[in-house]
């Protein structure tokens, strides 16, 4: 691919405003501030989970549906540490790929959650508009109903 120098800037830019999002994305979730987490998304933000299975949500439209979406997280999951993001930029400036895991255990069952993610986020005005996230909801599963996922 060849790119302008204005081109490789923006797209330095955008994996650097990701890099700040995914900090802050973690951060709250570690300390399961569910309001902060909240905050990073736009007001018309959509988040979708396209491996979802028909009995669980597949896709939330706007902040609102987002931060009730999140807010009863704590109750269900507690994160202890996430793994080192990395981060694959795109040549669209506001749009970008990142691949994390996390471990974590369920507040009900106690059993481990460890998940791998790679998570497709669009910025817009400096928030998330779309999040696309591609996680396993066999491992989530298992933790939350405390059997083995089959």
């Amino acid at each position: 691919m060849n790119m302008t120098g204005k081109d490789t800037m923006q797209v330095q830019g955008t994996e650097e405003a990701m890099k700040e999002i995914m900090r802050e994305f973690m951060e709250s979730l570690l300390e399961g501030d569910t309001g902060r987490w909240a905050e990073l998304f736009h007001e018309e933000a959509v988040f979708e989970f396209p491996y979802a299975p028909a009995s669980m949500i597949q896709r939330l439209d706007g902040k609102a549906a987002i931060q009730d979406y999140i807010r009863h997280f704590p109750e269900l999951l507690v994160i202890h540490e996430f793994t080192e993001p990395v981060f694959y930029p795109s040549s669209d400036p506001d749009r970008g790929v990142v691949e994390f895991g996390c471990r974590g255990e369920s507040v009900q069952t106690g059993k481990p959650y460890v998940q791998s993610y790679i998570s497709v986020i669009e910025l817009k005005d400096g928030r998330i508009i779309h999040y696309k996230d591609y996680w396993n909801p066999l491992a989530a599963l298992e933790a939350l109903e405390g059997g083995e996922a089959k």
